[in-house]
């Protein structure tokens, strides 16, 4: 009798032992609930305290990758970041932030662990010039609107200018038909039409219309080039459209026509 009492007094103790260490954990954890904040504001005052004390402070950046984005703006958004712990830089914050501008493809950053921050950005890459509702927007090679540009800005951009619905969008293949038939070093080109999202019309200075096949607008090109190597100045210069939609046959508009 005196065995069985004296195993239910040790399984009370233990029993007690484990509620009062699960009331403990439970206590625990609402207070550091509830004081996660400061034991995080603490833990970051403490950090702060040992890098000025020790010289692991941001005071320097080193950026890398930019043409068209000012290094001002850059400067902009790390400015509130100086002096602060080479090690709580919030990199990711700082990505977000550069990355409002709509140059900014890619970002890449790291840090010395000392005072310098490396910034290397990788900016978009402009092909052409969309004109859409009376506006110009430069445009990259997978047709992504990148900024809008203006008349003035025009004079220092050698792109061509893009018109028609979604002309943004397939322009880069014809970029690629012109360049490979050197078009661009023999004709100046006004702008290139995407009509009813179906094929091109070429725009050439002088009010010359090139107007060329669905199916095959490199046939139609190399076609054009070969009948002005045929044709005398007095023609060229009587010729305002060429219809190139017919591979097998070419139809020539005059002035007069």
């Amino acid at each position: 009798m005196n065995n069985i009492n004296r195993r239910r007094y040790v399984l009370s103790i233990k029993s007690l032992i484990l509620i009062c260490i699960f009331l403990f954990l439970i206590i625990f954890s609402i207070l550091l609930y509830f004081n996660k904040n400061n034991l995080i504001q603490i833990s970051k005052n403490t950090i702060q305290s040992f890098s000025e004390n020790f010289q692991y402070q941001f005071l320097k950046f080193d950026i890398s990758g930019l043409e068209k984005i000012e290094l001002k703006f850059v400067e902009y958004k790390l400015q509130n970041y100086l002096g602060s712990s080479i090690f709580l830089l919030p990199l990711d914050q700082i990505n977000d932030s550069i990355k409002e501008n709509n140059w900014v493809k890619e970002i890449y950053l790291n840090t010395n662990y000392k005072d310098t921050l490396f910034i290397r950005i990788e900016e978009y890459k402009p092909i052409g010039i969309y004109f859409f509702n009376e506006k110009y927007f430069v445009f990259d090679e997978n047709g992504k609107i990148i900024d809008q540009i203006y008349i003035k800005d025009f004079t220092n951009q050698s792109l061509l200018i893009f018109k028609g619905y979604s002309s943004h969008l397939k322009a880069n293949s014809l970029i690629n038909i012109l360049k490979n038939n050197d078009f661009e070093k023999k004709y100046q080109i006004e702008s290139l039409e995407f009509l009813n999202k179906r094929r091109w019309d070429i725009n050439l200075y002088g009010d010359v219309k090139l107007m060329l096949s669905e199916e095959d607008p490199n046939t139609s090109i190399q076609n054009f080039i070969m009948i002005q190597n045929k044709l005398s100045e007095t023609d060229i210069n009587n010729i305002k459209k060429y219809d190139l939609r017919n591979l097998k046959k070419t139809i020539l508009i005059n002035i007069n026509d």
